[in-house]
C-alpha cells in the first residue's frame, strides 16, 4: 500500500513512476491520492494507478515543472 502522507509532497509535481512488470513507467503530473490509486495526469491523457503497483517515484527537475 502506497504511503499517502509522504506521497503528498508529489501532488502537483512532474514526476517518473516507475512500475512493478512493467519495463516503461509513467511520467506524468499526480493530481490526486485516494485510497490506494493515485491520478497521473500525462501528455494528453490521464490515467489512475494502482498503489500496490509503484516501485519508486522520482520528481523530476525543476525545469520539467510547469
Amino acid at each position: 500500500m502506497i504511503p499517502s502522507e509522504m506521497i503528498k509532497d508529489f501532488i502537483g509535481k512532474t514526476c517518473s513512476i516507475s512500475l512493478f512488470n512493467e519495463t516503461f513507467g509513467i511520467t506524468g503530473k499526480i493530481q490526486a491520492v485516494e485510497d490506494n490509486w493515485l491520478k497521473v495526469q500525462e501528455k494528453d491523457t490521464c490515467r489512475l494507478v494502482n498503489g500496490d503497483m509503484v516501485r519508486d517515484i522520482r520528481m523530476l527537475p525543476q525545469k520539467y515543472q510547469k
